[in-house]
């Protein structure tokens, strides 16, 4: 089995992009990475949500789950999915069956939870599935990286391939804490130009705006940087009723005041076309580092 450290070396010497494998597609894909600096702060029901919303507008969604060691936006959409991300890479099935089609019209991704196998495949079948994976997206309209909680390697390196990043919050100190701790690191190795806030389960919209506020403060007074918030989501009863209903929040309780915010926040993207790119200039090498980093 192959050392950490011999994949670390082997990517470095890899020159993995999309023009190499010969990937053009004039089509602008809307790109997007979701994170957060600790579990439990609803990120993946938003990730899942927003790419709902994203749909409800007309656009054919891909959503990645890239949080390959607990990943669970199969079970927010209430899928089981026959093969995973898992099986393209380590048996060469093709993204077309991997990929779950919802009813939600949107198509899913998946992993396997608790995979850490990463590790065990040789740098030039992970270069074939970058290059699949990134072919394969340039079929859709926007491309989402629902991330793993948390800020090693594995995240900071999918916030470095996608041209925007969304950081999901709470009002919670910890959860305030660990979102500066994130934006530490993407400040110092300039990761990432292109990161939003997202407060979620806010009790208002003054609330959500403090906790902006406060983190726009202390990134501009410690790392020289604002923090642009896309918004606030409220706290509702209903979001933890669709998820024992193993369905979207938009579309169990589409009238929500939740569902509304993350529809609200959807449009706010398109409008900004911040996250557009072409599906070539998507960081390919980062993909594959993040990928590899779950090992």
């Amino acid at each position: 089995m192959a050392e950490p450290g011999d994949q670390a070396a082997s990517l470095r010497k890899a020159t993995i992009d999309a023009d190499k494998f010969q990937i053009q597609s004039r089509r602008a894909v809307c790109c997007m990475s979701i994170a957060s600096g600790k579990g439990g702060v609803g990120k993946t029901f938003f990730s899942v949500n927003l790419a709902v919303a994203f749909a409800g507008l007309g656009k054919k969604v891909l959503l990645v789950d890239a949080d390959l060691g607990l990943a669970n936006a199969d079970i927010v959409l209430g899928v089981t999915p026959k093969f995973s991300l898992q099986d393209a890479i380590f048996k060469g099935k093709d993204l077309h069956e991997v990929a779950v089609k919802t009813e939600y019209g949107i198509d899913l991704l998946a992993a396997s939870s608790g995979s850490k196998e990463m590790v065990s495949l040789g740098g030039a079948r992970m270069e074939i599935f970058i290059r699949e994976l990134i072919s394969f997206a340039a079929e859709y309209d926007v491309l989402l990286f629902d991330c793993a909680a948390g800020i090693d390697s594995s995240v900071t390196s999918f916030i470095a391939a996608a041209p925007q990043s969304i950081i999901i919050a709470t009002t919670q100190p910890t959860s305030i804490m660990d979102v500066y701790a994130l934006m530490k690191i993407i400040n110092q190795d300039n990761l990432s130009q292109n990161v939003s806030l997202v407060v979620n389960m806010v009790d208002s919209d003054a609330q959500g705006q403090r906790v902006a506020d406060t983190l726009s403060s202390v990134s501009q007074r410690y790392l020289s940087r604002s923090m642009d918030f896309l918004g606030a989501i409220p706290v509702s009863p209903n979001v933890q009723r669709a998820l024992h209903m193993r369905k979207p929040l938009l579309s169990a309780f589409e009238n929500d005041p939740a569902s509304e915010r993350i529809r609200r926040t959807a449009r706010t993207i398109i409008q900004r076309q911040s996250a557009l790119t072409r599906i070539q200039d998507i960081d390919a090498e980062k993909l594959l580092s993040g990928l590899l980093s779950h090992s």
